[in-house]
């Protein structure tokens, strides 16, 4: 499929802003994390459109993955104008906290399809000659779309912002790696959750006759567990 051709891209731009220089790292990581979000944010509502009008054409997927990047990028430069010059910058929102606009958004957007989830299975329970499948298909499609909703409101009304970025200044004040892009921490810092974590990947192939070649590849670790000892 095209939009996995676009995985190792997106990667690749997370991985050079997270390993620029200082000065230009948060500006060009805060764009391009808001971004990634913002198709995610979009491939989620157009996976939550099939569901909803109940067929396989793909055109809602694609079209919801362009106009999230597009909202995504709009997003980026939206918290650009609400940073401090080089400190960091952390949202707080009803539910969660993160690194970026783009990032509450998203959070909010899957806690109401996960919440529909459960509820469109909770009544198909109850429903005497029901799909169970269809009610948490359809569950998850309208609690992505109401999740979103609360997200635009959650992420542009309701969210606060610090300085302190868990992210960005946690390579300079904390000696344990990131987790990830988006992460949950334990007050000593002991244990960390993380998700959405960009990496390089090393392979070695046994080409035959005594030789081997070594390939490596752009990726996306969708959650990493760490504990420090």
């Amino acid at each position: 499929m095209q939009i996995v051709k676009v995985i190792p891209v997106i990667a690749a731009l997370l991985l050079f802003s997270t390993c620029a220089q200082p000065a230009h790292s948060q500006t060009m990581r805060i764009v391009t994390i808001n971004t990634l979000n913002g198709a995610l944010t979009g491939a989620a509502l157009g996976g939550a459109t099939i569901a909803l009008q109940n067929n396989y054409d793909d055109y809602p997927l694609r079209f919801g993955i362009g106009l999230g990047t597009i909202f995504g990028l709009g997003t980026g430069f939206y918290d650009l104008s609400r940073t401090t010059g080089g400190h960091g910058y952390h949202v707080d929102g009803f539910f969660s906290s993160a690194n970026t606009t783009g990032t509450i958004v998203l959070l909010d957007t899957f806690y109401g399809a996960a919440t529909g989830a459960v509820v469109g299975f909770a009544i198909s329970l109850m429903s005497r000659d029901s799909d169970v499948l269809k009610g948490l298909q359809f569950g998850a499609g309208a609690g992505a779309w109401v999740g979103f909703a609360f997200g635009l409101v959650d992420a542009f009304a309701l969210s606060s912002v610090s300085n302190y970025d868990s992210f960005y200044d946690g390579y300079s004040h904390r000696g344990t790696s990131p987790a990830g892009l988006v992460e949950i921490r334990s007050p000593n810092d002991q244990y960390a959750l993380g998700f959405i974590n960009p990496i390089l990947l090393h392979t070695i192939k046994n080409t035959g006759k005594d030789t081997f070649s070594a390939r490596s590849h752009l990726g996306i670790e969708l959650t990493r567990f760490q504990i420090a000892l």
